[in-house]
């Protein structure tokens, strides 16, 4: 692909970022650092850690919530499957698969069509 100007100004807007955030977070990790080094513990607290950094739960879903976890568990067992011809990619029940097109299933139509025409000649 061609280099375009939009991309090449991208770019360089990102390096600038990654200058620029590089030294804030540089400057983050060290005060993490010196807070460790001072109690002299091996363990780092992660309540000065929430003071540093933003942490935001993902939305629509607290860490309390073991509820859906244990119904995300449970799997449906009663659904049949279907059979699908590979002559005709119908189901048994004469539909054809839910990801098949609509062109798709024109197409498939229409050759059946001239298959039973040839097949009718022949008798």
């Amino acid at each position: 692909m061609a280099k375009s100007l939009r991309s090449k100004w991208k770019r360089k807007m990102k390096a600038l970022k990654r200058e620029r955030y590089g030294k804030k977070e540089l400057e983050k990790l060290k005060q993490v650092l010196d807070g460790a080094k001072r109690e002299g513990s091996k363990e780092i607290d992660m309540t000065d850690l929430q003071e540093l950094v933003n942490v935001v739960p993902p939305p629509g879903r607290s860490h309390n919530d073991t509820d859906h976890d244990v119904t995300e568990e449970q799997m449906e067992v009663g659904k049949k499957a279907r059979i699908f011809d590979p002559a005709t990619m119908r189901d048994q029940f004469g539909n054809y698969p839910v990801w098949m097109g609509s062109h798709r299933k024109k197409k498939v139509v229409k050759t059946q069509r001239k298959l039973n025409k040839i097949k009718k000649k022949k008798r």
